[in-house]
């Protein structure tokens, strides 16, 4: 038992296995909302309550980190406002049996040795207390452990000095429950080592007992918690740790989420924990299960047994039976599961939790908005951060304010030794500071519009005798103007995402679905076995596409298996465009605004591979080109696979997931840009297919070609009765001369987009010398009049010597291509740059690295179409035709 003298216990939910905070010492378990990015509303906050509530969860922590009053602007009081909602919230909390702590981080720009600061934190406390709040936190994690001049004048440390202030607070406030983040929060972070760390040695010896100390483990983002690494940084804070989690939180990575069980933490290290604070996903709807399978894992040994009282008492038979069928699976003894831990086992613990997550896809709910960005003056950024919340931008090598070691995250891990120098990452990538008000709502008629900033409640708190009265009130006089989309404008967005669903399926989203859901976003060190097992299938198809090469036209069993395993990923990749549209059908349009952008991420991505497996079927790659295809690290690479799995790295060295898995199985290590990409603002169902081109397809290859010439209008009355002439100058030689490098777009009504390109233009250009252009010339008699025509200008074309691509050009770019869609079909933005990923990697398979285009310098409207896909002007090249211009790209 952990019951400690002095504590003041925390009310939680009575459970069929007991009461948990009773039995096991007030063992605190729930949920701390501490990610960067959105903070979630009050709404939202009041359902987390309810759900804690009937899972046995007990305590919440407020620690958003873009909440402005938190962390950026902590001195300012709440409005009246925002103090009715904040109470209403620690009302609903108590309500449902779960303690409120309120958090507060004003390590950005505080001063320790400033009696004013002091005072302001003081208040803002005590205004919280007010509103009936009875446990507080002070975080001092990802700020510059550096003080200033004055603070190091009156402090010998900065652990010193946080324990001074916080031991102040605390004993203001009347010591009521308290929680305390250091700067030093996992072992990673700890100068030199847990055991030798002065910093934590100071707060351990000098925070009053009674404060609980927060602890992220081994790393930031711990896949394992184990006994020993517990009891060492027990032994240096002088009280058992009570961990911030970070195994759920995806706020380093935009196209992460995790939907996967708690785990990697055996309910062995239960007694040696003050509790559990899990930060999950920013995405409020996303957390069903990270929550209920962390309730499931808190009970399994609630009565806090620990591991040497077991080893007392013999195992039973029964469990030693069990403990020999199962121990070949743990790495160690500590690995393998005792007679509690097998009432907790993570897969069991996903499907109880699946079911009951199921209902609340038919729950009926809308998207919330938060309130509006924070106008103020720019604030000092912290050296680290908990959970990096930054986008990477990956359009090219030359990324500003990244260091050399920074690259590899921004272009593509290309070896082991980057991947080791990422390790440092987070000391220069900063997460976005981008403050908004989550305790007021948007109207709802109108979120894009931002509400006024309330003035500060009428508070005025009785001080302490020795207090002084004055308190600062600094206000700003005039709003700044803030950069770029604001919060309230994101959110907005979200909106429209789930209110214009332009597709409803007959078919009901079901638990095989949601079975699909989980696998495809699973956890930080793990993937999901299906999803895994059709990564390691299209790397199979990839590394023997040479057979379909050697064997065109024979039926052998190479070429069955080859086959089957095509049709297999084929049908997966049906299967996720499935997931999609049920998903859009259902009833909780909050849980589809949440779902929606990484379902979409996810199946543009397998729609890029699907049309690069369809490309290797059609026999194009030589066994020799194999060698081209071993590009970048990969899943199969057995060092990054090993270092993926060891949890060594933190996660956010293996940027993207299993979507970033399968397109680093594409060939497209300088185009990742391809997949950077903002969620359509609809719901976008539309299914789509990427395919090699068929001759067949020629009709309407040509019919898109005149319908998208020259600023995407239909010139058919300029070529009266020669509908085919501009189909013939732009496209004709590609899908005649190199069909093997052309692909078309294909949904239910048929083909609306093409992407076609030759691999080599020099050799293009002499085929089309020898073949083309005689055919044309001779199909096209040459105008013989003084007054000529617009197609008359074309057909002189054709018969004049064709300028080569200039020689710098072609070495460097020396792919050519044409892309093309039908905008009118185009529901999607993101399908062209889909396409051209495809087009690229059948490119890069059989040798070329680069791509080029010409256009006429007068046509605006390509050159904007050709700059969306990364294509960028290539200058006056010697040998330039004239009014011509040429864009192109490194692939």
């Amino acid at each position: 038992m952990l019951i400690r003298k002095g504590t003041t216990k925390m009310t939680g939910s009575t459970t069929e296995d007991g009461l948990l905070n009773q039995v096991n010492g007030n063992f605190i378990c729930g949920v701390v909302e501490g990610f960067y990015g959105r903070p979630w509303t009050t709404e939202q906050r009041k359902l987390l309550f309810k759900w804690m509530s009937d899972m046995g969860l007990n305590t919440y922590m407020y620690a958003p980190k873009d909440d402005y009053k938190h962390r950026a602007f902590w001195r300012e009081l709440y409005s009246v406002e925002e103090a009715e909602n904040l109470t209403g919230l620690i009302e609903a909390a108590d309500e449902n049996n779960v303690t409120f702590v309120y958090a507060i981080s004003p390590g950005l720009d505080i001063s320790f040795s400033n009696s004013k600061d002091v005072l302001c934190l003081k208040r803002k406390l005590e205004q919280v207390a007010a509103f009936g709040c009875k446990a507080f936190a002070l975080l001092f994690d990802d700020i510059d452990p550096e003080m200033s001049e004055a603070d190091k004048t009156t402090f010998q440390s900065s652990g010193h000095a946080q324990v001074s202030v916080t031991n102040e607070v605390y004993q203001h406030l009347n010591q009521p429950r308290f929680l305390f983040c250091p700067t030093e929060y996992c072992s990673t972070r700890a100068i030199p080592s847990v055991s030798n760390s002065e910093y934590l040695t100071t707060l351990g010896s000098k925070l009053l007992p009674d404060i609980d100390i927060m602890w992220t483990g081994p790393k930031v983002i711990s896949k394992k918690l184990t006994i020993q690494s517990l009891e060492e940084v027990a032994k240096v804070l002088q009280r058992p740790p009570l961990i911030w989690d970070n195994i759920h939180a995806n706020d380093y990575d935009p196209r992460r989420l995790f939907l996967g069980p708690y785990d990697g933490r055996s309910p062995e290290i239960i007694p040696y924990l003050r509790g559990v604070l899990t930060n999950p996903n920013c995405e409020f709807e996303a957390n069903y299960i990270p929550l209920h399978t962390l309730a499931q894992w808190s009970k399994s040994n609630a009565e806090g047994v620990k591991k040497d009282i077991i080893a007392e008492n013999r195992l039973s038979p029964v469990t030693a039976d069990i403990r020999l069928e199962t121990e070949q699976d743990f790495e160690s003894d500590e690995d393998i599961p005792s007679r509690f831990d097998i009432r907790y086992q993570p897969h069991k613990a996903l499907k109880c939790a699946l079911s009951e997550w199921m209902g609340e896809f038919s729950a009926n709910r809308h998207p919330q908005t938060v309130g509006c960005v924070k106008p103020g003056v720019a604030l000092p950024l912290p050296t680290v951060n908990t959970c990096m919340s930054v986008t990477v931008p990956t359009t090219t090598i030359a990324q500003e304010g990244l260091p050399p070691a920074a690259l590899p995250l921004a272009n593509g891990i290309n070896n082991m030794n980057q991947l080791q120098a990422l390790s440092e990452i987070n000391t220069y990538v900063q997460p976005t500071m981008n403050p908004v008000n989550s305790l007021v709502d948007l109207p709802e008629k109108d979120p894009s519009i931002q509400a006024e900033i309330a003035e500060p409640m009428d508070y005025v708190p009785v001080p302490p005798v020795s207090a002084p009265i004055d308190i600062i009130k600094n206000k700003q006089d005039t709003e700044m103007q803030v950069d770029g989309e604001s919060e309230a404008e994101s959110v907005a967005s979200l909106d429209n995402i789930v209110s214009k669903v332009n597709l409803q399926s007959d078919d009901p989203f079901c638990y095989e679905d949601l079975e699909l859901l989980v696998d495809l976003f699973y956890m930080p060190f793990e993937h999901g076995s299906r999803g895994l097992n059709m990564l390691m299938n299209l790397n199979w198809l990839k590394m023997n596409a040479h057979i379909m090469a050697e064997n065109k036209g024979k039926l052998t069993p190479e070429v069955e298996e080859w086959d089957k395993r095509a049709e297999d990923f084929d049908k997966f990749v049906r299967s996720v465009d499935c997931l999609l549209k049920h998903l859009s059908s259902v009833s909780n349009k909050a849980l589809l605004a949440d779902m929606f952008p990484y379902v979409w991420d996810m199946l543009g991505v397998l729609r890029a591979c699907n049309g690069y497996v369809k490309w290797l079927g059609e026999g194009q790659v030589p066994y020799l080109s194999v060698f081209h295809m071993q590009g970048c690290l990969t899943w199969m690479t057995k060092s990054y696979k090993e270092a993926f799995i060891s949890g060594e790295q933190e996660p956010w060295m293996f940027r993207s997931g299993l979507q970033g898995e399968f397109q680093r199985m594409l060939l497209v290590d300088g185009a990742h840009d391809l997949f950077m990409l903002k969620p359509p603002d609809v719901v976008c169902c539309k299914s789509y297919t990427i395919r090699p081109y068929q001759i067949s397809d020629e009709p309407a290859v040509y019919r898109i070609c005149r319908l998208t010439y020259e600023d995407a209008i239909d010139r058919s009355e300029v070529f009266p009765g020669l509908p085919n002439l501009i189909g013939d100058k732009l496209v004709g030689g590609l899908v005649t001369l190199s069909p093997e490098y052309c692909f078309v777009l294909e949904d239910e009504e048929g083909v609306f987009g093409y992407g076609l390109a030759a691999l080599d233009c020099k050799q293009f250009a002499q085929r089309c010398q020898i073949a083309w252009s005689p055919a044309l010339c001779e199909k096209y008699p040459k105008p013989v009049k003084e007054t000529l025509t617009a197609a008359d200008e074309v057909i002189s074309d054709f018969h004049q010597t064709q300028v080569p691509v200039p020689f710098s050009i072609a070495t460097r770019y020396p792919s050519i291509a044409r892309i093309d869609v039908l905008s009118g079909r185009l529901a999607d933005e993101a399908v062209p740059k889909r396409l051209l990923a495809c087009m690229i990697s059948a490119l890069k398979t059989n040798g070329s690295i680069g791509i080029h285009v010409g256009l006429s310098s007068g046509d605006k409207c390509m050159f904007d179409h050709y700059s969306r896909l990364g294509f960028c002007p290539l200058g006056n090249q010697e040998g330039t035709p004239e009014g011509s211009v040429f864009l192109g790209r490194i692939i």
